[in-house]
């Protein structure tokens, strides 16, 4: 009779430690290589550098894609491009079987500083790639990803000139409102 009320009590404590050990692991995995595996389900394409993850904004390291509409940022028109960068960032995402992220703080508008990887190529490097943002390594710096800044580097450096704008230079030009 006590074995019997020792394995229910093992039971009604272990398994909903279990489960819960289970639940908690699939909100946030790390892989071996630091980087943390994102559900593809919960990430919202913003721009063609900025995602939304949970509710958290992530800005892209070492790129700068054409900017979109947003009457809030005081953008009311989109830069030429910017939809066609939006759409090649969302379209990487979904082909993707694994998207993971590493990140570096936080920049000046509370967005989360990350290099993005599908199927563990850094989306900035695809982008660049695809002459679908302007490189910003040469202003900001490495990031702390030395690798990777010197392939997005090398990367600009094949594309050539681009059919648009700088969106640093456009952003100056097309902001209304408060700076």
């Amino acid at each position: 009779m006590k074995r019997v009320i020792r394995v229910r009590t093992i039971r009604l404590i272990v398994l909903p430690l279990i489960l819960l050990f289970v639940l908690a692991a699939g909100r946030r995995r790390e892989t071996q290589t630091g980087e943390i595996r994102i559900r593809r389900l919960f990430l919202e394409v913003l721009d063609g550098d900025t995602v939304r993850y949970r509710g958290t904004p992530m800005r892209f390291l070492g790129v700068d894609t054409p900017e979109l509409k947003n009457p809030a940022h005081g953008f009311y028109k989109d830069q030429p491009y910017g939809r066609e960068a939006a759409n090649f960032t969302r379209m990487e995402i979904k082909k993707a079987k694994v998207v993971t992220c590493r990140t570096d703080g936080r920049d000046v508008y509370d967005r989360l500083l990350v290099h993005l990887f599908v199927d563990g190529y850094p989306l900035s490097l695809l982008i660049v790639e695809a002459g679908m943002g302007y490189e910003t390594v040469s202003a900001f710096g490495d990031g702390g990803f030395p690798e990777i800044s010197e392939r997005i580097l090398e990367a600009s450096r094949s594309a050539g000139c681009l059919p648009f704008e700088n969106p640093y230079l456009w952003r100056r030009k097309n902001r209304l409102g408060p700076q």
